[in-house]
């Protein structure tokens, strides 16, 4: 059986360099593919257990999430298990259900298994004892001031929302939100962000909001649109804070006759697909996935390399408009 010699010697390089590859170090472009071939020729399997036994961590990165249920979600755990291959670790996929408990006992799992680190979406009050031991990277919540975040603009996406329903001609808006105290982090600032440019510009709206747990909160929506829409409404134009509240909403109101775009235009928050080569339907605040995960798996090494903590603040991602099927298409003049 081939080992770490044998694999330098075909290569060509330094028994140091074949180790470094095996560890993740980052070598010469010509280096890395003379190691590679090496490896390959011979066969050769790297000894995993030894390796993480003498760095006292696996290679493995435990990511918890809240939920699968969404394609902002699907797409976010697909682009983290990708990168995280790319950067020599292997995903640990931990799904939380929004339990606290749950929560906890992936993290304490995910020390037992002496894991590189941990990348966590939690809007739960988690204990500081429970977050020292091992490295955490979390997104949208700061978690404690020695814990990086990476999180999307949400309130620049909610403002960014108003302003394309004002540019496509809406005068009489709707804002659809859901409000607990774990929502605040995301929703709560995309609701800020939007209010905001109503009352700056003196714009009309109103608000649907409720702190019903997620699986009641589509029967509280659906008998508030169909008392407001039941009826002539002023609303011309809705922003929902996800892309689910939106596309529930199209179907409830194109079932009341109304016509999608031509009598309301609707925004959601995500910009996700079922699949990359789906049509884009819900015009959406895309929230930009691979920068997220790119940006969380950078913060992790720096922890990992300098031994030390990431970025305190938190480090905020740019959001962006997709053009989908539920706002009008705005005609460019011939002079422009």
């Amino acid at each position: 059986m081939a080992n770490m010699n044998d694999v330098a010697k075909l290569a060509g390089v330094s028994r140091g360099t074949v180790s470094n590859y095996i560890n993740g170090i980052k070598l010469k472009e010509t280096s890395r593919q003379k190691v590679e071939a090496a490896i390959k020729e011979l066969g050769y399997i790297p000894n995993i257990p030894a390796r993480d036994l003498k760095r006292n961590r696996s290679n493995l990165v435990a990511f918890i999430i809240p939920t699968t249920h969404s394609p902002f979600f699907a797409e976010l755990v697909y682009e983290m298990q990708q990168a995280l291959n790319r950067a020599g670790f292997k995903m640990l996929l931990c799904i939380s259900n929004h339990q606290i408990a749950e929560e906890l006992e992936y993290i304490q799992m995910a020390k037992e298994q002496k894991v590189a680190g941990i990348i966590t979406i939690s809007y739960s009050d988690l204990p500081m004892e429970q977050l020292t031991g091992v490295p955490i990277v979390s997104i949208e919540k700061k978690l404690s001031d020695c814990i990086p975040c990476v999180s999307s603009q949400n309130s620049v996406g909610g403002s960014l929302a108003a302003e394309m329903l004002l540019k496509k001609g809406a005068k009489n808006l709707l804002l659809l939100t859901r409000t607990t105290d774990k929502s605040v982090f995301n929703y709560g600032q995309r609701m800020q962000g939007f209010i905001r440019v109503c009352k700056e510009k003196g714009i009309s709206y109103q608000v649907f909001d409720s702190s019903l747990h997620e699986t009641d909160y589509y029967q509280a929506l659906e008998a508030f649109l169909l008392k407001e829409f039941g009826k002539k409404s002023p609303v011309d134009g809705i922003f929902a804070v996800n892309d689910q509240y939106a596309d529930y909403s199209c179907r409830i109101l194109q079932s009341l006759g109304y016509q999608i775009p031509n009598d309301i235009q609707m925004i959601g928050f995500d910009g996700g697909k079922m699949y990359p080569e789906q049509q884009q339907v819900i015009s959406s605040i895309r929230q930009p996935v691979f920068e997220i995960v790119k940006h969380c798996i950078e913060q992790l090494q720096v922890i990992l390399q300098k031994s030390s903590e990431g970025q305190k603040d938190m480090i905020f991602l740019p959001v962006y408009f997709v053009e989908g099927l539920t706002t009008k298409k705005i005609e460019k003049s011939l002079d422009s």
